[in-house]
């Protein structure tokens, strides 16, 4: 089964988790209207760079689809997926009657996506590494992996099994492509000036395999 995403305690643990977060939140954890127009500014930084308007996008972790339902309104055709049941829950409800983006539980085959965005998840996985070749494995021939995670310390969560500086990060996702890594610094103005700085920041990534990874006669998942 998928790399980290094939255990009952797991999906346990992170309905526990996601259940504890929406808590910490309060009642604008479930106000649809204002978590679409507050997007974390990572996740604005990562629309930017990488917008799925026509594109086959699937959103990896996708917790309660909030950031799934952003792609699908940029003109993507988006699935979210996340281990949590409860998260998986709650985006089906945010998603109300319409028909897309499609939310699910349930792995996805192989060659499916032009893009698969990873928002902060690949901290969290032990080998991630392994993560990275599985999400590789759901592209489409001349797809990329695009996300992010925290530099350093930065966001720390006592669930995070790694500190990434650009050395690390590069190490772990150049066994699957050519790799490109920006560092991105919360406040936008701190990103025009070319020196390493103090403060919060994230690395965005992309991965692009040099082979073809879609077999043929791949069928569409989530459609």
């Amino acid at each position: 089964m998928p790399h980290a995403i094939s255990s009952l305690s797991a999906a346990d643990e992170y309905d526990r988790q996601y259940h504890a977060w929406a808590e910490r939140q309060g009642p604008r954890a479930l106000d649809r209207e204002w978590r679409m127009t507050h997007l974390l500014w990572r996740q604005r930084a990562l629309l930017r760079r990488y917008p799925p308007e026509g594109k086959r996008v699937l959103d990896f972790g996708c917790m309660d689809g909030i950031f799934t339902i952003m792609l699908q309104k940029l003109g993507g055709e988006a699935v979210g997926y996340d281990i949590s049941p409860a998260a998986i829950t709650q985006a089906k409800a945010f998603r109300a009657d319409a028909a897309r983006p499609v939310f699910t539980n349930v792995p996805p085959g192989p060659g499916q996506f032009d893009w698969i965005y990873c928002n902060e998840v690949i901290e969290h996985v032990t080998d991630d590494s392994a993560l990275v070749g599985e999400l590789v494995g759901y592209l489409r021939t001349g797809g990329s992996v695009v996300g992010t995670t925290p530099v350093g310390q930065y966001f720390w969560d006592p669930d995070h099994k790694h500190f990434y500086d650009e050395e690390v990060l590069k190490r772990a996702l150049s066994p699957w492509g050519r790799v490109r890594v920006h560092r991105y610094y919360r406040s936008p103005l701190r990103n025009f000036v070319p020196i390493r700085q103090k403060g919060a920041s994230v690395f965005i990534f992309q991965v692009t395999p040099r082979s073809p990874t879609a077999p043929p006669g791949s069928r569409p998942w989530g459609s």
